[in-house]
C-alpha cells in the first residue's frame, strides 16, 4: 500500500495524538493520589462540614482537577490529530 505525502502526514499525527494520550493517562493515578493527599485532615479537611467557604471553595477546584486535566488532554489530543487530518 503506498501512501501520499498528506496521507502519511495524517498518519503520524494520529500516531502522536493516541501517544500524547496514552502519556498523559498514565498521570492520571499519581494525579488522584495528590488530590487524595491534599484533601484529607491534615491538609485542607475537606470532610469537615464546618470548615470557611474559602476552604469549601479550594476544595471544589481541587477535586474538580481531575476532569478539567481528562478533558484538556482529550482536547489536546483530538486538536492535534485533526489538524494532521485537516492540512
Amino acid at each position: 500500500m503506498v501512501l501520499n505525502k498528506k496521507a502519511q502526514t495524517a498518519m503520524i499525527g494520529l500516531m502522536i495524538g493516541i501517544m500524547i494520550f496514552m502519556v498523559a493517562m498514565i498521570f492520571i493515578q499519581p494525579l488522584g493520589d495528590v488530590i487524595d493527599e491534599v484533601q484529607n485532615a491534615s491538609q485542607l479537611d475537606c470532610l469537615n462540614t464546618s470548615i470557611s467557604d474559602n476552604k469549601k471553595a479550594t476544595c471544589l477546584i481541587v477535586e474538580l482537577t481531575m476532569p478539567y486535566f481528562i478533558a484538556v488532554v482529550i482536547a489536546v489530543a483530538g486538536a492535534y490529530i485533526g489538524a494532521r487530518f485537516v492540512t
